[in-house]
């Protein structure tokens, strides 16, 4: 069962009346991806259906009639071994080393509400350090700096769903 237009712009409404910042849904061949940061790419949509800014729609291989298919864009590609990647921002320094999410889930920089991240850009590290949470199901993991650096860019707003091997943040070798 196929969800219709005007169902995905209810969903599309609640979305945007929640305290969520991103939401992933698939139903059948839709696939939705909406991010009120608009973290989740660029805008790609067809004349018949108008929704939200962060919202791509394309028709599915399957289908051979014109019902849309909602549609993430591409992930970012995790860095090489050699620390190299090409992201949405362009190429980064060929020194630089990705720190990419180990699963699918929730994105927090801090360790609990109303305190400070535990990293910023430009704050120095030292292997094994916790640099941010992901939440699964209520479970907290911690992601630790695999090296002593610099934190050189975070790529993902606090509170943002993630999915493996997305790239969090490049690290600067010190």
């Amino acid at each position: 069962m196929e969800p219709t237009i005007k169902e995905i712009q209810e969903i599309l409404k609640v979305f945007l009346d929640s305290e969520l910042q991103d939401l992933r849904l698939e139903v059948g061949s839709v696939r939705l991806a909406v991010s009120k940061s608009g973290s989740l790419g660029a805008v790609a949509m067809t004349p018949a259906v108008a929704l939200t800014p962060a919202v791509a729609l394309t028709p599915t291989a399957s289908t051979t009639h014109a019902t849309p298919a909602v549609t993430a864009p591409p992930a970012v590609t995790p860095a090489a071994s050699t620390g190299t990647a090409a992201a949405v921002g362009g190429a980064k320094p060929a020194h630089w080393v990705a720190v990419t999410a180990t699963s699918v889930g929730t994105f927090y920089r801090c360790p609990a509400p109303h305190q400070p991240p535990f990293v910023e850009v430009g704050a120095k590290v030292q292997a094994n350090d916790t640099l941010c949470l992901i939440e699964v199901m209520k479970m907290f993991t911690g992601m630790t700096s695999p090296m002593a650096g610099r934190v050189a860019e975070i790529l993902v707003a606090d509170a943002t769903l993630v999915e493996h091997g997305q790239v969090l943040m490049y690290l600067e070798p010190v």
